[in-house]
């Protein structure tokens, strides 16, 4: 069952439902998982981007640049019937694209 995706729900940090599709990680039905604890909260996730947010975002001001975008994916993952955001792992993989722009014109060599 391993990395077999299935749709389930999750329930948002302001209590609402949503429907997902999640990776089995740990040889457990996500289905059956979720029908037996309950449905899982996407606090996990929320932290998973919250955290890669503050890197990038810590990496983008130490370089300041005049303007920054920064992407990257987030795969729903369920162990143990608890669903957690996965960025990078042994298994997957990632792609952060980093677009850094700078508009001011260079300043002119010292004579």
């Amino acid at each position: 069952m391993s990395g077999e995706e299935r749709v389930v729900e999750a329930r948002l940090p302001d209590g609402g439902l949503v429907s997902i599709v999640a990776m089995a990680t740990d040889g457990h039905d996500p289905a059956q998982d979720i029908a037996a604890r309950g449905v899982p909260s996407l606090d996990d996730v929320r932290s998973a981007i919250t955290g890669m947010a503050t890197l990038a975002r810590d990496a983008v001001q130490a370089v300041r640049p005049d303007s920054a975008s920064v992407e990257f994916g987030v795969d729903v993952k369920v162990e143990s019937g608890k669903l957690g955001g996965l960025i990078v792992s042994g298994s997957a993989n990632a792609t952060l694209k980093v677009t850094l722009t700078w508009n001011s014109a260079p300043t002119p060599p010292s004579a």
